[in-house]
């Protein structure tokens, strides 16, 4: 009889879609960001075109200023940079309810946390509640649960992105966490393979349901967390 796995050391999540809410599009962004939703230029190239500014944004290779003159030159000016910079911060909605709970009750057992996320500068700077040097802002952090990560790395700071295998070696290299002993979350599958490919542990969430209790659920599948630890 095989013995049972032994439960991760290392808890390691995406962050929009897992403990963040996100606009879940760019016409729910427009309206947050109190714009009106107009039409764009669109197609495959177009799409592509924006795809590889968000890379270079999201790799940490252009500021928010050139990702929002960047695309306003790819979608004719339909809405301008400072309109795409609103909308860009309206992307962050709020944590998901239970987050900043959930990562305490794994700290109280000795768990460690981490995140690994694909993000920006400016999105960032909210997130993890960092000034430009990396240090504290002011005031109260905007998301709790991910301030109070114990390892936080982001794909503009790492100059790697998921699903690219050196973006889960950084994650080895900062917490000395290896293999199984992780396990990692994401809303995305193309990045849960890839961690598996790893050799982490990792589940898909599904980011229009309760992302907190399908972790929950995992956790104690896993032996992290006891069947009977669940919050309402």
């Amino acid at each position: 009889m095989c013995p049972a796995p032994v439960p991760p050391t290392l808890v390691c999540f995406d962050i929009g879609g897992v403990l963040v809410r996100l606009c879940a599009g760019w016409d729910e962004a427009y309206r947050a960001a109190g714009l009106d939703v107009r039409p764009v230029p669109a197609g495959s190239a177009i799409e592509a075109r924006r795809r590889e500014i968000g890379i270079r944004f999201d790799s940490g290779q252009i500021s928010l200023d050139d990702w929002a003159n960047g695309v306003a030159q790819i979608i004719d000016a339909v809405y301008s940079p400072d309109e795409l910079k609103r909308v860009h911060a309206a992307f962050l909605k709020d944590e998901y309810p239970g987050a900043l709970e959930l990562v305490g009750e794994l700290h109280a057992r000795r768990v460690e946390t981490a995140c690994l996320s694909n993000t920006n500068a400016a999105h960032w700077s909210r997130l993890a509640h960092v000034d430009e040097g990396g240090g504290a802002r002011p005031g109260l952090a905007e998301f709790p649960a991910v301030v109070r990560l114990e390892h936080r790395l982001a794909s503009h700071i790492l100059h790697a992105m998921k699903p690219d295998a050196a973006a889960f070696a950084h994650v080895e290299r900062a917490t000395g966490a290896r293999g199984p002993a992780i396990l990692f979350f994401d809303d995305r599958e193309e990045n849960v393979g890839a961690a598996r490919r790893c050799g982490w542990r990792a589940e898909c969430v599904d980011p229009l349901g309760d992302t907190i209790a399908q972790v929950r659920g995992h956790l104690e599948v896993a032996g992290v967390l006891a069947a009977d630890a669940a919050h309402g």
